[in-house]
């Protein structure tokens, strides 16, 4: 999606033992008790943070309800108990998050889902529709912002790459490329690995001294915050982006025999 991202435990954020991150995505918290539903809640909802939620957010507690997803996530919900491969596309192409997506994009699964879930919420700034059973579609793909946070439901799973990009963008965060390649990034390495290859400008969060292609042993910009360069078609680079004097120090402990 243009951006890394780190995987953790439910219990390591509900705790606070995570640093700050501007989105959050939350792949299957449909069961919480009291105490780990209230936790949540004091760490989403701050920090101008993002939360994506999908299915069944907080469904289960000491009961099966509405109210519970309502209660953690801020949006309002309807249900069908009828399983149903639940499938998902966009009707609002003008919200910055989907502005930049295809009209026939589509994802979610074929398998059997239930109860399917959709947005009953007047409040709710709707992007797409979830195919709810037979035919029928229901508001599935909703965005909510409020002072201190935004909450955002998909219904269905397989949320495809453009759309989490689209809402990476919307939350703040700092996306290298936008050309689908799988990256990894800390503040002074840059890994790419692209299947179709091509030019690419690579945009970083903030200026360094020296971006260095590290396999190719070649300069790529200096004092800058982007580079562009041409990735060959299913191959891997890997960039150092930070101060000329450690990538000196770097250079020297690759061949010692340099050193005085």
């Amino acid at each position: 999606m243009g951006a890394p991202f780190d995987t953790y435990l439910l219990n390591d954020f509900i705790e606070g033992r995570l640093p700050p991150y501007r989105l959050y995505i939350f792949l299957n918290a449909f069961w919480l008790n009291r105490d780990r539903r209230e936790a949540l809640k004091r760490e989403i909802q701050r920090d101008a943070r993002t939360a994506v939620w999908i299915y069944a957010p907080g469904y289960i507690q000491d009961d099966l309800s509405l109210k519970n997803m309502t209660d953690l996530t801020g949006f309002s919900f309807g249900m069908g108990e009828i399983p149903w491969g639940p499938l998902m596309h966009i009707v609002d192409f003008k919200h910055p998050i989907t502005q930049d997506l295809p009209q026939d994009l589509f994802w979610g699964t074929n398998s059997l889902v239930g109860p399917v879930f959709h947005l009953a919420d007047l409040g709710a700034t709707i992007l797409g529709q979830v195919v709810y059973s037979q035919g029928r579609c229901c508001s599935g793909f909703g965005v909510k912002v409020y002072p201190d946070w935004t909450s955002i439901y998909i219904a269905a799973p397989n949320i495809p790459a453009p759309v989490l990009r689209g809402i990476a963008r919307f939350a703040g965060v700092h996306l290298y490329n936008e050309q689908g390649d799988i990256l990894y990034a800390t503040p002074q390495l840059l890994a790419v690995h692209t299947t179709a290859g091509g030019s690419r400008v690579f945009h970083l969060p903030k200026p360094v001294e020296v971006v260095y292609d590290l396999f190719e042993s070649r300069i790529l910009g200096e004092q800058t915050d982007q580079f562009q360069t041409e990735l060959s078609p299913a191959s891997t680079v890997l960039y150092f982006t930070g101060a000329a004097q450690l990538l000196r120090s770097l250079k020297d402990y690759e061949n010692p025999s340099s050193i005085e």
